[in-house]
């Protein structure tokens, strides 16, 4: 059987790779992260472009820390908390009263009814556009992010790897979603699974890093049936 290509998002690779000695950084407020998990609506309330640009320096502090350079880390990781403490106030500094370019405009309406399927998407989708988007329920709860993508050997997108369980952290777990389930907004901001969050928590679950399952055909198909059984179901 042909190998299924990947490509990772760079610093979940760096972070845990061996000969990278970690220093000591506290990217994520622990306290904040359960706060957010404990009340969706407050992370609902973030714009996507803050989600993604907070995601983005989350990475840099990660890269840093990987390299040792805890100082810079702890910088960015500061920066992070009083953005998401405060992100309109923060936004306003930056912009020297004005709306930072991203937080202007008003949020899109976002909506499961709304989002397109992938293949109707028009033109090409990069992966690096893809990495740290927002996933989204059914019902228009945000559960997660795509951490990683799978390519099959054509070079289209198979899977589309969903961490979830947390904000500012990569999430607690990951599921590999197929394309073919998957619909997105008409700007490509949001994606959507045809689930609610709870449907997805019992999916076919594997260990970060561990892509074993490229190789087993069995584990596959019975990922793969799980969500076209769900989705037929709801």
């Amino acid at each position: 059987m042909k190998r299924f290509l990947t490509t990772t998002a760079a610093v979940a690779i760096l972070v845990g790779s061996a000969g990278l000695a970690a220093a000591e950084c506290t990217i994520v407020d622990s306290d904040m992260e359960a706060k957010m998990r404990e009340n969706p609506d407050t992370r609902a309330g973030y714009s996507t472009s803050l989600t993604r640009d907070v995601r983005d320096l989350r990475n840099a502090a990660m890269t840093l820390n990987a390299y040792g350079k805890e100082g810079a880390c702890e910088e960015v990781a500061e920066a992070i908390n009083e953005l998401v403490s405060n992100p309109q106030e923060a936004s306003r500094d930056a912009g020297g009263g004005d709306m930072i370019a991203g937080w202007r405009d008003e949020p899109a309406e976002y909506t499961y009814e709304s989002a397109m399927a992938v293949s109707d998407a028009t033109g090409r989708m990069r992966a690096d556009e893809i990495l740290g988007t927002d996933v989204r329920s059914s019902e228009n709860d945000t559960i997660g992010e795509v951490s990683d993508i799978v390519f099959d050997p054509k070079g289209s997108p198979a899977y589309a790897v969903i961490a979830y369980g947390g904000f500012l952290g990569l999430g607690e777990e990951e599921s590999a979603v197929p394309f073919s389930e998957l619909k997105i907004s008409e700007d490509g901001d949001v994606f959507y699974v045809a689930m609610t969050e709870e449907q997805l928590e019992k999916a076919p679950k594997f260990e970060r890093g561990n892509f074993d399952w490229l190789e087993d055909e069995g584990w596959r198909k019975q990922n793969d049936d799980y969500y076209k059984s769900t989705r037929s179901a709801g």
